[in-house]
């Protein structure tokens, strides 16, 4: 079990909750729906929405039975999903049968006493909504703006008072024809101790907010503290980052903010792990640790992502490009950014890198002293240590920390990772090439994974920017609400603005931020950004440096018009 963050972090997240869990409900999106065009297919995008990746987070029966904290409406109404920053369902679907919302699937492996689990999908934090003129424009691989903490607290609370509630249980327990009415309160009572738990685990001094999560932190702790059975492994996940945008994240090099890994099934059974899968290492037996990820399910939704396209700039909501002045922002924007970011030819890794002479986006890795944002979550990962376990003898030549007790976090999660994963490839018989074609083939000539991580200083990546209008805020800690603001010197960015709407802001570039320009009934779905907090900096990526001239307000425009058109790479694998 994980340790809690302590007795006065624990005093301070139930106050929290009791804020939390008080809101009043926003209404539901409004709007038709309009679906871009990225490449996929209906039935594609469906399968991307609804496919398990071998998440467990508790039974499903139990999500679609509960209701909500301080409310006899379900916990599942689409008005509560939306306040919680998720997207509810598009309606009902054979994948989708009870209108889940988006990213959360059924596992369809036999479950406990109260049947199969719920879990998430990775379409849970990597699809968006944008609102302009009555219309909900749908980004697929966008950055959602769901509130991990808010639901976790949320859910903990629900069941807290189903317990506690008899009306609230009976209501529960009726609703759960097919189960035992025998096992259903011990089973709930076990059920609650371990979401309360993990509740207390996504604890921070510094609430993440709307569309931002301490993904390494979380699956650190999951792995090095939960899975492994070492309490002292544990660290407040308290460096959450922007969910990145999918689209061409297949064929970039690396892929994390901090290009911890190439290898995509390596890097998705992490990130499984992270949202609610399990590991277990079997005792220390690890030819038979195994992982509740599907491997099988993650190289397929590999593939579907790598069919993903950026999201064309809708002109009748948002209005009509200007040739002339997406021309001169061309010219600034080759001048400026291409160095990093790449585009629009852009740069290939050479064939000699890679086994088979496969290329990829050569994706720019920028040293935080260079690009000076803020530093935190590339600090915590390659300063982290933790007790290696049974993997010890797996990680001898990874730095150690001074008492030689333990090792650098990033290898312990590498190991734990390849352990599960060749388990898995291994009893599924795949061997060869058939194995090189599961992990993507991303090997070096020497036949080992790419990685990069800890064996560079820290360091940021610099990503394509294909699409990226769609994704603010910006920055990889989203501290900067448009791209007009992160164009201007740092000193005229704001320093407190509100996440959580999905109202566009076409002529900077990103989601309206001010409160006061986003309509009363909205406001419930807000959180403040307070840049001053630890984490949270918008400083750096100072671009013309301030050796030189600043970029005009009319340059900024320039270039944020260019942005609306600018094409993706087409790298033919």
């Amino acid at each position: 079990m994980i340790l809690l963050a302590g007795v006065a972090g624990f005093v301070g997240l139930a106050a929290l909750t009791d804020a939390l869990v008080s809101s009043p409900h926003a209404p539901a999106e409004p709007g038709a729906l309009k679906v871009l065009d990225q490449g996929w297919s209906p039935s594609l995008r469906e399968q991307f929405y609804y496919t398990s990746q071998g998440s467990q987070l508790l039974p499903y029966a139990v999500l679609r039975a509960l209701e909500q904290p301080l409310s006899e409406r379900l916990f599942l109404d689409p008005a509560h999903v939306a306040e919680m920053g998720f997207l509810p369902a598009d309606g009902v679907s054979p994948l989708n049968p009870d209108g889940l919302p988006i990213g959360f699937v059924k596992d369809s492996r036999p479950g406990g006493v109260l049947g199969p689990a719920v879990g998430m999908t990775c379409a849970a934090c990597h699809t968006s909504d944008i609102e302009a003129k009555g219309v909900r424009i749908r980004i697929d691989g966008g950055a959602s703006a769901a509130d991990y903490q808010l639901f976790m607290a949320r859910l903990s609370r629900a069941l807290d008072l189903t317990l506690a509630d008899p009306a609230k249980f009976q209501r529960f327990a009726a609703r759960l024809v097919a189960v035992d009415p025998k096992v259903v309160r011990p089973a709930l009572e076990a059920l609650a101790t371990e979401i309360r738990r993990l509740e207390a685990a996504s604890w921070t001094p510094t609430p993440y907010g709307r569309g931002r999560l301490d993904a390494f932190g979380h699956i650190l702790n999951a792995v090095a503290a939960d899975a492994l059975g070492e309490p002292a492994n544990y660290r407040i996940p308290d460096a959450p980052v922007s969910y990145p945008f999918l689209w061409t994240t297949p064929k970039q090099r690396y892929v994390q903010w901090n290009g911890v890994a190439g290898n995509p099934l390596g890097r998705n059974v992490g990130e499984v792990l992270g949202v609610f899968g399990h590991a277990n290492f079997a005792g220390g037996n690890l030819p038979a640790a195994t992982s509740t990820a599907l491997s099988d399910n993650l190289v397929a939704l590999e593939a579907w992502v790598a069919e993903l396209k950026p999201p064309p700039w809708p002109e009748a909501e948002l209005g009509k490009v200007d040739a002339a002045k997406a021309k001169r922002g061309a010219e600034l924007f080759k001048a400026y950014c291409t160095g990093c970011h790449g585009g629009p030819e852009y740069r290939l890794t050479a064939p000699t890198e890679t086994d088979g002479g496969r290329q990829w986006l050569a994706v720019t890795m920028v040293d935080v002293n260079a690009v000076k944002t803020d530093p935190k979550m590339v600090t915590n990962f390659v300063a982290r240590y933790a007790k290696p376990g049974p993997f010890a003898p797996l990680l001898g030549s990874a730095p150690h920390s001074p008492d030689g007790q333990q090792v650098l976090a990033g290898p312990v999660l590498l190991a734990a990772v390849s352990v599960v994963t060749e388990n898995d490839l291994r009893t599924r018989g795949i061997t060869g090439d058939a194995r090189k074609q599961w992990y993507g083939g991303r090997f070096a000539p020497d036949g080992k994974t790419l990685l990069q991580g800890w064996a560079l200083p820290p360091s940021y990546k610099a990503g394509p920017l294909a699409g990226v209008w769609a994704t603010g805020p910006f920055l990889h800690n989203g501290s900067v609400p448009t791209i007009y603001d992160l164009l201007s010197p740092e000193e005229e960015r704001p320093s407190v603005f509100y996440v959580g709407s999905a109202r566009y802001d076409t002529k900077k570039m990103g989601f309206v931020s001010s409160v006061d320009s986003i309509p009363a009934a909205e406001r419930g779905r807000l959180s403040r950004f307070d840049t001053a907090l630890p984490g949270n900096s918008n400083r750096g990526h100072a671009f013309p440096s301030p050796a030189t001239a600043k970029l005009s307000p009319e340059d900024r425009f320039a270039i944020i018009e260019y942005l609306k058109i600018l094409e993706g790479p087409d790298v033919r694998h």
